[in-house]
């Protein structure tokens, strides 16, 4: 996982670069984790109506209190 999100020192790197080209089973391992990686990064998130008030009510809260 660190290796997707490039969080390996150079050393690192270079050791799990050389055991994908070594290892076909971990090599399609590694190549869904980044198409998962890819998608998740694509993905928006909208929060629900019911948040939003929530939050929005808090907000009001605090500015009453203030």
């Amino acid at each position: 996982m660190r290796r997707l999100y490039l969080e390996t020192s150079p050393e690192e790197t270079k050791a799990i670069d050389k055991a994908l080209l070594c290892d076909s089973t971990l090599q399609q391992q590694y190549s869904e984790l980044v198409a998962l990686k890819k998608e998740l990064d694509m993905a928006t998130a909208n929060p629900s109506e019911a948040a939003v008030q929530n939050i929005l009510n808090y907000a009001r809260g605090l500015q009453e209190h203030h």
